[in-house]
């Protein structure tokens, strides 16, 4: 499965959403490690997402060409591939939110964090793996409800 997008199925937390009316969000999970993107995508589903995963930058680009994300993790472990895929996000007018992935004292993370404030992108300062994925989720969920409110919408479950 190494090398390959992996789209997740999606369950109940999507579906709860298409029923209330309300298009369920994508996130878009880039990561070199097939355990990790898993992970991250099952972190997703279950905060109502429609995950959809990369093993690479490359991967990635095509996934976007499919559809709008609400929000994207992106593995800073891609050096100078992630710092051109934030400028790819940059030049189609991305206003996903950015949850980079990488330790925040390495030189790739605060390469990533400094091209994508430079380029004006949303997005967070990285955070170390192993993620805590219980904290993704909660960050998921109250971003799907921040935009959901900003559209004037009851998000689904609130």
């Amino acid at each position: 499965m190494e090398g390959r997008a992996r789209i997740w199925d999606g369950t109940a937390a999507p579906l709860a959403a298409a029923e209330a009316g309300q298009p369920a969000p994508r996130a878009l999970v880039i990561d070199r490690d097939n355990l990790h993107r898993v992970i991250l995508c099952r972190a997703a589903d279950k905060a109502g997402y429609i995950p959809a995963g990369a093993a690479n930058p490359a991967e990635a680009t095509r996934l976007l060409q499919s559809g709008a994300f609400a929000c994207i993790t992106l593995d800073l472990s891609f050096g100078r591939g992630a710092c051109d895929f934030l400028r790819r996000l940059d030049a189609i007018a991305c206003t996903a939110k950015i949850f980079l992935v990488g330790h925040p004292d390495a030189a790739e993370s605060r390469e990533g964090l400094r091209a994508a404030t430079s380029l004006g992108l949303d997005v967070e300062k990285p955070m170390p793996k192993p993620l805590d994925v219980g904290l993704l989720r909660y960050t998921l969920e109250q971003l799907k409800i921040g935009r959901a409110l900003q559209r004037g919408l009851a998000p689904a479950g609130a």
